[in-house]
């Protein structure tokens, strides 16, 4: 086979190896055989002399031409006018250099630009594992993901949170601190056990799992920091500080899927972050994605059971996890049936957690959790526990070891019922039944008021204790979440606001129960909007849940629709 500069100017090749002859005497580079190889360094490779095109001038006097545009030497030397036809270089030249670039972006290992500079010696000491040449090649952001440069946030004392490393000493604590106080409270969220974990960031991390955490939780905490330095009296932060914080989800989430096949509970912790990060940057798909490996890694490392009947931890066995460990399983397999809820909006396809696979009981309150104290709670059941435990040790109110998010986690299963109920509508016997689902879920909403103790209820004095313990986002979250399954339940008295696919047609003799439910539906979303408004006085990181807006939308939406509805019927 001939070399492709030959066949392409469709010329015998002699196939002399290290560059043909015809190449040679053309100064040409000599591009190898069919196997695409170039040939090695000859003298055909040096700078060439020679052009593809002459001048007019320069042919007509069967003089060389150095083939320079606008004007070759020799024009310019004898001051003619230098006039060429045709391109620069033929057709088959330009083929060639089309094929041959085609054949590089083939064989050519991609390159990804990684971060620009090693990280911050801080840092560095926190991950010692070695990385290996793969995970180090990918080991960053690709760029159309890197951060927005320091630079563009100028001299703003916060401009450190668009470097693409982690921050230390001082600063870390900064965001580490702000994840704390307004993102670890809310829902289920509160499943990494403070005290241990800044123990062990100050003895270093020891592992990747360990690292990704960090680096979800800091791009947490950068988002708050920006937030609280948006004050009304202060000057507002530049632009580019909204991007604050999405370099390092990014890079918890290289470390979290760059060996995805390891599952450990700190992998599964970032996961559940991560699908938080990316619902509040309007990202639902990768949200989607990641709620759904979330799920995956919950069944593997088994948390959905207990890790045995000893509730207490009073064995000596050493090789038991501590009462802390337990108690954080517990509350992760929480945060994913949470997150498995709203992620599926009820519907079964996309739902993958059942409620009778869950055979854990509810989280205990904050202060058992965090000075290590062994409880006994409920189970999703009201006034059950687990079936295994003696008698003995279960106290004569287990309920009173719960705290709020139990209580939020039995509104949440409500809710999934609910969105079921209105799906299937018409499998169950009419809302006006009293028989019926629709008055069971009704019941049932109502027993859970019941049940709420009184640090769970929506009062002037547990609004207060709440704001001094940074968990009043959680209470506003938890009663707009009871007063919006309302507006859930009642939807089926609106639809023509819900667009509900199979609307029930209510029989006129049931009018009355059409018009009740409907104010009862009105009263809900007042409710939401009520409590909305209190809240925006104690500042606007108590509405950082990302549900809430969803809330907001639809309790608009019914107040308008319930106000129109009366106005034409005056």
């Amino acid at each position: 086979m001939g070399c492709r500069v030959c066949r392409a100017r469709k010329v015998k090749c002699d196939g002399r190896p290290n560059g043909c002859r015809n190449c040679e005497r053309l100064q040409l580079d000599c591009l190898g055989s069919a196997a695409g190889l170039p040939a090695p360094m000859t003298a055909a490779s040096l700078p060439k002399i020679r052009t593809y095109r002459s001048c007019q001038s320069c042919r007509l006097s069967k003089t060389k031409c150095n083939g320079k545009r606008p004007q070759c030497a020799r024009c310019a030397a004898k001051r003619l006018d230098c006039v060429y036809h045709g391109d620069s270089a033929p057709r088959w030249a330009h083929h060639l250099s089309k094929a041959s670039a085609r054949q590089q972006e083939a064989l050519a290992v991609p390159t990804l630009h990684l971060m620009p500079s090693p990280p911050e010696p801080a840092v560095a000491a926190l991950v010692v594992s070695p990385p290996t040449p793969v995970v180090d090649a990918l080991a960053h952001p690709v760029e159309s993901h890197l951060p927005v440069d320091a630079s563009a946030a100028g001299s703003h004392s916060l401009a450190w949170l668009l470097s693409p490393n982690l921050p230390s000493g001082r600063n870390l604590g900064r965001v580490v601190e702000q994840y704390f106080a307004n993102l670890h409270p809310l829902r289920c969220f509160a499943f990494v056990h403070k005290p241990s974990f800044m123990s062990q960031l100050d003895k270093g991390l020891t592992s990747d799992d360990e690292s990704a955490l960090l680096h979800v939780i800091c791009a947490h905490g950068a988002k708050f920091l920006v937030l609280a330095s948006a004050q009304p009296d202060a000057t507002p932060p530049p632009p580019a500080l909204h991007a604050a914080g999405n370099q390092w989800a990014k890079r918890a989430e290289f470390l979290m899927l760059a060996n995805f096949g390891r599952i450990s509970v700190q992998r599964l912790m970032t996961a559940i972050l991560l699908h938080d990060f990316h619902f509040r940057l309007g990202e639902y798909g990768q949200a989607l994605m990641i709620s759904g490996l979330a799920v995956r890694m919950a069944h593997a490392l088994k948390i959905n059971v207990e890790y045995n009947s000893d509730i207490l931890c009073a064995s000596d066995d050493a090789n038991a996890p501590s009462v802390a460990s337990r108690e954080s399983r517990r509350r992760l397999m929480w945060a994913c049936y949470v997150l498995d809820a709203w992620a599926g909006s009820g519907i079964d396809q996309l739902t993958l957690l059942r409620e009778g696979d869950i055979k854990i009981q509810l989280p205990c309150n904050e202060r058992n959790f965090g000075l290590r104290i062994p409880s006994v709670t409920e189970t999703l059941g009201v006034g059950h526990v687990l079936q295994f435990l003696p008698p003995a040790i279960v106290p004569r109110r287990p309920a009173a070891n719960m705290g709020i998010m139990a209580y939020y986690i039995r509104v949440v299963a409500l809710w999934k019922r609910i969105v079921r109920y209105v799906n299937h509508l018409h499998a169950s016997p009419p809302p006006w039944q009293p028989d019926s689902h629709f008055a069971a879920l009704d019941a049932d909403l109502h027993l859970w008021r019941r049940e709420l103790p009184d640090f769970v209820e929506y009062s002037t004095e547990t609004i207060y204790a709440r704001l001094d313990s940074n968990q009043l986002g959680t209470l506003l979250l938890i009663h707009c979440t009871y007063h919006h399954n309302y507006l859930e339940l009642y939807k089926i008295t609106m639809p023509s606001l819900f667009k509900l696919p199979k609307p029930y047609d209510f029989p006129s003799d049931h009018y009355d129960f059409l018009k009740a439910a409907q104010a009862n539906c009105y009263y809900h979303a007042h409710q939401i909007a009520d409590i909305l408004v209190e809240a925006v006085e104690y500042g606007p990181r108590l509405l950082s849940d990302s549900l809430l807006p969803f809330f907001v939308y639809d309790s608009s939406r019914v107040m308008l629709y319930y106000v129109a509805l009366a106005f034409c019927a005056s």
